[in-house]
């Protein structure tokens, strides 16, 4: 049986491996890696409407690989709007869902800098 952790790596590396044949892993890995100071510093409801808000294909591809890999880890069900949800949820759902997100960004994080060789402090998106 898979850890918790487990099951995020298994989940993000998929998606990893796929922007990985794109031109666009670069962009994409800078981006990831400031998430989890976003998260931390704004919320996770800031965090989440800033990169909706962004008319950017990077931020885009970013909270759709976060609200699958939700989905997926069943954390939040299929066809739930991961902003409408936070909108909407309790104190401890959203505590719940940010320690989610946290430990997926933690593993978007590492594997943008292994496998898309993004470096911290590069450009930023």
């Amino acid at each position: 049986m898979q850890t918790r952790d487990q099951l995020r790596a298994q989940k993000v590396y998929e998606h990893i491996l796929l922007l990985q044949k794109e031109d666009s892993g670069k962009k994409y890995g800078s981006l990831v890696l400031s998430a989890p100071t976003l998260i931390r510093t704004a919320g996770l409801l800031q965090a989440v409407a800033f990169y909706k808000a962004k008319n950017d294909p990077h931020h885009r591809k970013f909270l759709e690989n976060l609200q699958t890999e939700l989905f997926e880890l069943k954390v939040l069900q299929k066809g739930t709007d991961l902003h409408e949800h936070l909108m909407k949820c309790d104190l401890t759902e959203y505590m719940r869902l940010t320690h989610e997100v946290l430990g997926l960004c933690q593993w978007h994080k590492r594997f943008a800098q292994s496998v898309l060789k993004v470096e911290p402090g590069g450009n930023k998106p």
